[in-house]
């Protein structure tokens, strides 16, 4: 609201310390003051959500959307270079801040109500979970400085609007090596050189807020309780958060005994320090998922196999999509992930396409730094959903004719078609990418050789009802067989 103040703020700090609590805060209370304008929010996440939200080039399309939402006069400019370009959605970044920002908002330039946009999470913009091997890694990371030196340039012209970029993200190299750290330019906070005991007050709020809630006719937790588990946090607002979910998910009879276990005395190496107080947290819950006299030890594998599924996944799924990819009945998905509850968001709609972890640091804690027993890989998930994929295109629903056109001669329905399911769509679009990073490649040629090829033209169908076959040639690239196969020239 100070138009003397910075055009960009960019807020750094370590995984866990509550950047993206505070960019939903600012997206709340910037829509509900009347005096401001919320143009836009995109949250990127590489352990939630779609593959679009690990995908930077989605960014500024998706602000420029909900800004034409709310704004006929940039609707209409953005529809006019729109028609002038329709690709420049898929153009480079810079070009995109350009031609879907900073010439529509011209349309604006009476106005005088500052526009706020919120970009969350930058740094996890990438294509695959953390711990797999980014073969675009550096293309992304070329891609993120290129629109943060976009909005930068934007924030410098003399477009005369009152603009402000909120942008979150982790310090990492790629993203200080921009001007976006340089104060000159924009304004800077980083979390970790916050006063260590304000943010400790703080989660001892909120955790006392939180435990509160719990209904109880006696008190079954004191002050010190709070003051320890706030300390145990050491900063970490993703410890406090985790750590509530899991006292109160066990129930009025486990509650109790579950907080014990939590401020009881912790050991941490000295070369996990930084991580140590998620890290042991996660311990904690999956020693207690896979005590051996609750869950047998091929009970744990599947758990833990099904856990390297959704953070391989591309896109949020539904447990009904899921079971289909996994040949597993929804019941026994359910009973596997209900063990994780306080790590893994279970949504109770079987249909509901948000089956996820909670956050990107359980992922990165499994993939790296877990105890042998319980440590995954990111091939194990894709081995999984490569050949789900595959036996899922064998199925009656894959078959000819799946666009219900009543010709060949007559375009695809424009309804969405809702006869094809959430598992066929993820498997049509997807099974190339788990392909490419499985580890069990020779059964998968093998496989797509007797499963995929036979149902080729089916595919394409699919892909053509869905709107997506110009993505044929570069999924059988993808996949590694094309030229091989004779698919494509």
């Amino acid at each position: 609201m100070d138009p003397k103040a910075q055009p960009i703020f960019w807020l750094g700090g370590m995984a866990g310390t509550g950047k993206t609590s505070i960019a939903w805060s600012i997206c709340e209370r910037v829509r509900a003051e009347i005096t401001l304008c919320l143009g836009g929010s995109f949250f990127c996440s590489r352990s939630t959500g779609s593959a679009a939200q690990r995908d930077v080039r989605c960014v500024i399309p998706t602000l420029a959307q909900l800004l034409a939402r709310q704004s006929d006069e940039f609707a209409a400019a953005l529809a006019a270079e729109l028609k002038e370009d329709p690709d420049l959605a898929y153009k480079q970044v810079k070009v995109q801040v350009e031609r879907l920002i900073r010439k529509p908002l011209a349309a604006l330039s009476s106005s005088a109500q500052p526009i706020v946009f919120v970009v969350d999470a930058l740094d996890e913009c990438g294509d695959q979970p953390t711990g797999t091997t980014l073969g675009d890694n550096a293309e992304t990371h070329a891609a993120v400085g290129e629109m943060l030196e976009a909005l930068i340039d934007f924030s410098r012209s003399s477009i005369g609007l009152p603009i402000k970029f909120i942008v979150t993200s982790r310090p990492e190299t790629h993203i200080r090596e921009t001007s976006v750290t340089d104060i000159k330019v924009t304004s800077v906070l980083h979390l970790h050189t916050i006063d260590k005991s304000q943010v400790t007050e703080d989660i001892q709020l909120y955790v006392s807020k939180t435990l509160f809630k719990a209904p109880s006719t006696k008190p079954w937790f004191t002050e010190d309780d709070v003051k320890t588990l706030a300390e145990r946090a050491d900063g970490l607002f993703i410890f406090a958060a985790t750590a509530t979910k899991y006292i109160l998910g066990g129930g009025k009879g486990f509650r109790s005994t579950r907080l014990n276990d939590l401020v009881s005395p912790l050991q941490a190496t000295p070369d996990s320090f930084a991580v140590a107080p998620l890290d042991l947290m996660y311990s904690l819950i999956l020693t207690e998922a896979s005590r051996s006299d609750m869950v047998k030890a091929t009970e744990l594998q599947q758990i833990l196999k099904v856990v390297a599924v959704i953070l391989s996944a591309r896109m949020t799924l539904s447990v009904d999509a899921l079971s289909e990819l996994l040949g597993l009945s929804t019941e026994y998905l359910r009973g596997y992930l209900d063990r994780l509850h306080a790590v893994v968001y279970l949504p109770e709609d079987n249909h509901d396409a948000s089956l996820r972890t909670l956050h990107a640091s359980f992922s990165d804690y499994l993939f790296t730094r877990a105890a042998p027993s319980i440590r995954i890989t990111s091939t194990i998930g894709h081995d999984e959903l490569a050949h789900g994929c595959l036996r899922r295109m064998t199925q009656d629903d894959f078959d000819f004719s799946i666009s219900r056109s009543p010709s060949s001669y007559e375009p695809n329905p424009e309804a969405d078609p809702d006869w094809i399911s959430l598992s066929l769509r993820y498997a049509c679009l997807h099974w190339a990418h788990h392909i490419q990073s499985a580890s069990e490649q020779s059964t998968l040629d093998e496989a797509v050789s007797t499963v995929f090829r036979p149902r080729f033209l089916f595919w394409l169908e699919v892909l053509s009802v869905l709107g997506e076959v110009g993505r044929a040639s570069g999924l059988l690239r993808i996949a590694g067989f094309a030229v091989s196969s004779g698919f494509v020239p």
